[in-house]
């Protein structure tokens, strides 16, 4: 019987932060209704309940909503944290020791428009910060995993990247949140890079994107889902898998587009 547990990001509400940032029961609500048992939530989007955790875990644990991951995004553009880093970092693992269940999402922040742009000292930069939070979020018994992204200027997008990064996430001790889509969307293999890192995949993002690289709700574009699902179960993957759409039907109905994913992750468990 799979283990898999699955749940929805916040992110598709976000491609209309001004309306729901802070409605956190609408969000738990759609994804009550999209059969989805967890959410990972991008600090934003949780509003006033971001400084009040124990109104968050009364609202959640009512609805029978698990608090998955908390996603936070920084630069890391220096070898050390910078202070506002340093304290919004400390501030979320705070805020997770009350969440057991949840991981702590680090991405980051693409804030160098040239990628190239001392790309080596900035992987390498990245990195040390990254080792050293995750650090501090082990010792307050928080889980840490970092995320890859795929735009543009991102300092882990394509596969030469990829070896730099499981390097410093191998070395500090950090697990690995592989985003398909991202993958997919730097002309990487999702499901081979997944294999061949299978031991420190500790949460998993799924969104979808057409063949000309823009994203799709799920379903719609070009990733073998299935496939993926397929291989996660046969090697006892225990974890979450989030569904994260980032289509341009989340900006016309967010709400639509998390139900829809829901029924398209239960049509693919059901195959």
């Amino acid at each position: 019987m799979s283990q898999i547990l699955y749940g929805s990001q916040t992110y598709p509400w976000q491609m209309r932060v001004e309306k729901f940032a802070g409605q956190v029961p609408h969000m738990v609500e759609v994804l009550k209704k999209a059969g989805f048992t967890g959410m990972e939530a991008e600090i934003v989007m949780l509003g006033d309940y971001y400084h009040d955790w124990a109104r968050l875990k009364d609202l959640l644990d009512r609805e029978g909503i698990v608090l998955a991951a908390l996603a936070v995004h920084e630069n890391w553009l220096f070898e050390e944290e910078t202070e506002a880093e340093r304290r919004n970092l400390d501030e979320a693992i705070e805020f997770l020791t009350h969440f057991p269940a949840a991981k702590l999402m680090l991405a980051h922040v693409a804030a160098d428009p040239v990628r190239e742009h001392r790309l080596q000292e900035k992987q390498k930069n990245q990195l040390s910060c990254l080792k050293n939070i995750a650090e501090r979020a082990k010792e307050r018994g928080v889980v840490p995993v970092f995320h890859p992204n795929s735009g543009e200027n991102s300092i882990f997008r394509y596969e030469e990247d990829y070896k730099v990064m499981f390097e410093g996430l191998y070395k500090g001790g950090i697990g690995y949140a592989p985003d398909v889509g991202h993958m997919a969307n730097g002309g990487i293999d999702p499901l081979k890079m997944i294999r061949e890192h299978r031991d420190i995949v500790q949460h998993v993002h799924f969104k979808d994107m057409d063949a000309s690289h823009v994203w799709a709700t799920m379903g719609k574009g070009i990733i073998d889902f299935p496939s993926i699902v397929r291989y996660l179960e046969e090697t006892g993957y225990r974890g979450w898998i989030m569904t994260e759409d980032e289509s341009p039907d989340a900006v016309e109905d967010s709400d639509a587009v998390v139900l829809e994913d829901g029924r398209y992750m239960r049509m693919i468990r059901e195959e």
